[in-house]
């Protein structure tokens, strides 16, 4: 027989799927290794009181999501508590019931190798090593695409196998796709685009006008949300992180791929299909489990992936920016469902000698993956509980303001997003009295004044000098990257009162995956007054006597100290100011590093929008500079 109509052999099926559970397995391990990413404290904010569901459907109109999981997550916590392990427990059982079902309901489909193998390739993606530990909706969400999966399959052997009306799985579908939808936007869209599958497929004409009825209920349910929504939202929806340029379309759909497919599995499907190529220009078949409810699920996969990307990128024009990879990858199953097929036509067959070699060399490919599960012990979100836990203990800034940088990308600096920073985000790991005080980057910057802002800062700088009180000068987490981070401290370094001190930036690490470790990054901030330098020679700061648990202090990485040094008012055309800098970086058991600065400081405030979203104003704007553009010394790229 022609090995390539054969399924490919059994005995890869046990590998592939001891990496699915082994993956599976480590969505409960450190669920509290990281603290929560704002994100996750945005969903505490919409669950954290005690007054039922119709407050968590309240809050939930101020986001951008629908509120069913919000729901559920309100009843667990009222047994569960707060805590992180409790919050993401139900995405880690989520994501691992999405890959129960998705095995079970593409069995009569895909062979047992090709699911287990699609299994694991999806469980080792970074999208469900991300969201099984996230508490968002994105893992329950995967468990209802794989439902519309299994539950399509269903029905079209049920219609295949009997004439009759197939009320349980019509009545199944229309159910799981109302909560699917009420879950997030783009699961109505895979909705959308299952049920138009069936009606394309399928010519039972009282079941095409079930399937109608369906779609128009859900459809509408979810409008009548939509409209309060818009209406009840906080959010600025034409002005969020979202554009609507063929460029971020493009570059959406790339991280989406690389999101769902680690880089090596990706290469081995790269090569299956080449060789797949290879044999349809020379005709010969490929395998396939069931030679019709096979090549109908690989349409109806292929139908629904393709027409989310193109609906999304609809919606986000017609309606409001909101194109991005996760949302995509909310119907990841179908993704998998496609993972299988390349390998049941086109993978090992694992018969002969060499296509045993191959298949062992596939597998290695696959088990070096599992190195991603190290990171479960490793935190991996935004510093938020470890910034927090430094800022509490410093010196003297017990009951004192404690000045942040408002998550200003997050939402914009109206009173409602304040105060969600200053309670809900800074707050969430602070004692409940602590006074948090949350300031824009040009407010900071002193661009735009605020009262008694000034005057806090001088009075932090002289605390630092005369070593009593508290010398916090500011703290950020979200929205900052080291450059922009960089910037705020400049900022700093030059206020009124605070030279000649210096100004020391503490940066807070979380650890990110690249290729097949998992490397130190900077996501948190604490700025520090400390006091001038002394005598010739260069001297690390001194850090504040603040004990932190072994966790807390694992994170704490360079220190880099800004020194404003002197400003130079321009004479020549129009006025202008630039100043010079000292920038030292003390790197653990590294000799220090130090660089010097010089900058053209701008005073304009323009408004903050996605167009002027840098901690700086770009000088290409209106009425903030009369001079030629900067060169690359306008750059400040952190590694100074």
């Amino acid at each position: 027989m022609n090995a390539s109509l054969r399924a490919p052999a059994r005995w890869q099926t046990a590998v592939f799927a001891v990496v699915a559970l082994m993956a599976c397995g480590g969505a409960f391990v450190g669920l509290s290794t990281s603290g929560l990413w704002i994100d996750e404290l945005f969903t505490v904010h919409l669950i954290h009181h005690d007054q039922g569901l119709g407050e968590v459907f309240r809050r939930a109109l101020t986001d951008t999501h629908p509120p069913f999981y919000y729901f559920l997550l309100y009843a667990w916590t009222r047994v569960a508590g707060l805590s992180e392990w409790a919050l993401r427990l139900p995405s880690a059982v989520f994501a691992v019931l999405a890959v129960a079902i998705f095995a079970a309901g593409t069995r009569r489909v895909l062979s047992p190798v090709a699911i287990a193998f699609a299994c694991a390739a999806g469980a080792l993606s970074e999208f469900w090593f991300q969201q099984s530990q996230n508490a968002r909706s994105y893992a329950l969400c995967m468990t209802f695409a794989a439902g519309l999966l299994s539950l399509a399959i269903a029905m079209r052997r049920r219609v295949r196998a009997n004439p009759a009306f197939p009320l349980a799985h019509w009545l199944a579908l229309s159910v799981l796709g109302l909560f699917a939808s009420l879950t997030h936007a783009y699961l109505l869209l895979a909705l959308g685009m299952t049920l138009a599958y069936l009606l394309l497929s399928l010519s039972f004409w009282r079941l095409r006008l079930a399937l109608i009825g369906t779609g128009l209920v859900v459809l509408a349910i979810n409008a009548a949300y939509y409209k309060m929504m818009m209406h009840a939202s906080q959010q600025d929806l034409q002005n969020l992180w979202f554009t609507n340029s063929a460029g971020f379309f493009k570059l959406q759909i790339r991280e989406a791929f690389y999101n769902l497919l680690p880089a090596r599995i990706a290469l081995v499907l790269g090569l299956m299909l080449l060789f797949g190529l290879q044999r349809k220009f020379a005709r010969d078949p490929f395998y396939a489990f069931d030679e019709l409810d096979t090549r109908w699920t690989t349409a109806l996969a292929s139908f629904v992936l393709l027409g989310v990307v193109l609906c999304g990128i609809g919606v986000s024009l017609a309606v409001a920016p909101s194109y991005s990879e996760r949302n995509l990858l909310t119907c990841a199953p179908f993704a998998w469902l496609l993972i299988g097929r390349i390998y049941d036509a086109m993978g090992p067959r694992g018969y002969s000698a060499g296509s045993k070699t191959l298949a062992v060399l596939v597998m290695v490919i696959v088990c070096m993956q599992l190195i991603q599960l190290r990171g479960r012990e490793l935190p991996r979100t935004e510093s938020w509980r470890a910034t927090a836990h430094f800022v509490q203990q410093l010196p003297g800034c017990a009951g004192q303001t404690l000045p942040v940088m408002l998550p200003y990308r997050f939402g914009h600096a109206n009173p409602y997003f304040r105060a969600l920073s200053e309670h809900d985000f800074f707050g969430y790991y602070l004692p409940q009295d602590a006074h948090v005080q949350a300031y824009m980057p040009a407010e900071i910057a002193a661009r735009h004044p605020v009262d008694g802002l000034p005057q806090l800062l001088a009075e932090r700088a002289a605390d630092a000098e005369t070593g009593t009180g508290c010398t916090l000068l500011a703290w950020g987490v979200h929205d900052l990257d080291e450059s922009a981070a960089l910037k705020i401290a400049l900022d700093l370094a030059r206020q009124p009162g605070i030279a000649p001190r210096r100004v020391l930036m503490l940066e807070f690490m979380t650890y990110k995956l690249h290729t097949l470790s998992w490397q130190q990054v900077p996501e948190g901030y604490v700025y520090l007054a400390v006091p001038a330098a002394s005598g010739a020679h260069v001297q690390p700061p001194a850090l504040p006597a603040v004990p932190l648990s072994h966790g807390d202090a694992a994170t704490l990485g360079d220190r880099v100290v800004i020194d404003y040094l002197s400003s130079y008012n321009g004479t020549s055309g129009p006025a202008y100011t630039v100043d010079v800098y000292g920038i030292q970086r003390w790197v653990a058991h590294k000799k220090p590093q130090e660089d010097f600065l010089a900058v053209h400081r701008l005073s304009c405030d323009p408004p903050t929008t996605k167009a002027n979203w840098d901690v700086w104003p770009d000088p290409e704007l209106p009425g903030c500079s009369g001079r030629p553009l900067p060169t690359h010394a306008g750059a400040i790229d952190g590694q100074l």
